[in-house]
Order: C-alpha cells, then structure tokens, then sequence
C-alpha cells in the first residue's frame, strides 16, 4: 500500500508537470503522461493499463501534436495569411520566448502567444502585404493559437483522467 501511494505522488507531480507544459507549449506537456504510467506500473503493477489504453493514449498523443500545428495554420490562413505569415507564425511561437527568458515566468506564458502573433506579423510583411491585412493575420494567429492550446489541454485531461480511472 505504501509503495502505491509513492507511486502515486511521483505520477500525480509528472502530471501536473503534462499539464503546465500543455499551457506552456515550451516542449510537449503529453509527453510526461507516459513516465507518469511507467513509474506507476513499475512501482506497483501494469496490469490497470490494458492495450485499449495504450492505443487510446498513443492516438490522444498524436492527436495532440497534430492539432498545435494545424490550428495555427488554419488560423492564420482563414485570416487571409500567406504562407510567410504561417511560416512565421510557428516560428515566432517557438523563438519568442528563447529571447524573452530574462523575464522569467512571463516569458512562458506569453511569449509564445505573442511571439506567433509577432511572427505571423513579420511574415504578412515579407509577403508585402497591406498593414489591416498584417492586423486581421495576427489575430487570426493569436485566436488559432489559444484555441489550440484549448484543445491540447481538453486532450491532456482525457489522457489524465483515463489514467486516474485505470489505476482507482
């Protein structure tokens, strides 16, 4: 019983680390799920997690990577970006807060909001665009990027409560 509390705790910290790491897309917060079920079924037993488990949260991880990128496209291009603009986009998303580090915690939470916003922005005007098109662009990447980090983070719960249901 001891060892299952352990086992527990340790998961539960890898979670909340899947989550924040949703929130704040600085490396794939869906990845920590999985030492989060390792630990439990070393320390304890494997046998809550059946192969409908895995294949479910193996697709819920693909899932959750493809749908980041593709809602930031589609974002920007029904606002009428150009292939600059989404490129930029994606990049700046990344980039921004590498830059803005020295801020510290506000670096992680908008750093990559504003720096695809800014980089969709930058794109628009290689592309040599007009500046309400560069605007409506930006919006479009900042509305696309909250509703994907939306998305992932409505997934990533899924993936948490399927574990929570497995091993109670």
């Amino acid at each position: 019983m001891t060892m299952q509390i352990i086992a527990i705790v340790i998961s539960s910290l890898l979670i909340l680390l899947a989550i924040g790491f949703t929130v704040v897309p600085i490396i794939p917060g869906t990845l920590f799920l999985y030492p989060a079920v390792l630990v439990y079924g070393f320390m304890v037993d494997f046998s809550p997690f059946t192969m409908w488990f895995w294949v479910g949260q193996i697709a819920l991880t693909l899932i959750n990577f493809v749908s980041d990128n593709i809602a930031q496209l589609l974002g920007i291009k029904k606002m009428g970006g150009s292939k600059h603009g989404m490129i930029g986009g994606t990049i700046g998303m990344f980039v921004l807060p590498l830059l803005i580090s020295p801020l510290g915690l506000l670096a992680l939470f908008l750093g990559p909001l504003v720096g695809a916003v800014i980089g969709a922005m930058l794109g628009e005007m290689i592309a040599r665009r007009q500046s309400n098109e560069i605007v409506k662009v930006g919006w479009g990447s900042a509305l696309s990027f909250l509703a994907g980090t939306f998305f992932k983070f409505v997934l990533v719960m899924i993936q948490v409560t399927w574990f929570y249901m497995a091993i109670f």
